[in-house]
């Protein structure tokens, strides 16, 4: 499948996280395997220390996306973030990756697309954190709330 000029692979691996507070950059370069590129989770993770976007102590400084925003406009492609609501999601055209976290949830996952049952299909590097694995249901979004994405512009 194409995203803009580039290829995406929704199946991309999604490794677990190797350090509590490195979810937003394990999403990240979740988004970067899935564009086919070699992105590895504590590179980006170390990458986001490095530029101010977040820290071993408190993980991503900004729960809107706009730091993983401004760390992508660095790479090959332009980003944006914005809030995002379940309706959004069952209506998305799915032919580019998706990340999005939440304060509420205090974690950041990919979002591979919809299962058949209605269920965002995750790339989560957590699994079983706040008791959501690989899927995540239209209740737990709404438990959640406060969602923010991040996506590829052209």
């Amino acid at each position: 499948m194409a995203c803009f000029a580039y290829d995406y692979d929704a199946f991309a691996d999604q490794p677990r996280q190797q350090r509590d507070w490195d979810c937003s950059a394990a999403a990240a370069a979740w988004m970067g395997r899935a564009l086919t590129w070699g992105w590895e989770e504590l590179d980006v993770a170390w990458s986001f220390v490095d530029q101010g976007i977040a820290t071993p102590e408190l993980g991503l400084l900004d729960g809107t996306g706009a730091g993983i925003v401004r760390w992508l406009s660095m790479q090959p492609f332009s980003a944006k973030n914005s809030t995002i609501e379940w309706s959004t999601l069952i209506d998305r055209d799915w032919s580019c990756p998706l990340i999005m976290g939440s304060t509420r949830w205090y974690h950041w996952t990919g979002v591979r697309g919809m299962d058949a049952d209605g269920n965002l299909r995750l790339a989560n590097s957590a699994p079983g954190w706040a008791s959501v694995y690989q899927t995540m249901t239209v209740g737990q979004f709404q438990h959640f709330g406060d969602f923010w994405a991040v996506q590829p512009t052209a």
